[in-house]
């Protein structure tokens, strides 16, 4: 199987490839309401990480 896919090669055309780098104009939705997110990450946030971190590392440790 790896022999497969290190020997696969694609020919294309130059249209196909042409078509590959068109320039696609971008639609805008503006209709949508975007809320403010009040959420932050803190200090305590990085703080229970590494505190969960700790208690499972003791815990694997302890029953293996």
């Amino acid at each position: 199987m790896e022999q497969e896919l290190n020997n696969s090669k694609v020919h294309l055309e130059q249209n196909e490839i042409n078509q590959f780098f068109e320039e696609i104009k971008e639609t805008l939705a503006k209709d949508i309401i975007n809320e403010p997110n009040n959420k932050s990450f803190g200090t305590t946030d990085l703080w229970n990480i590494e505190r969960s971190k700790k208690t499972y590392l003791r815990r694997k440790t302890l029953w293996n």
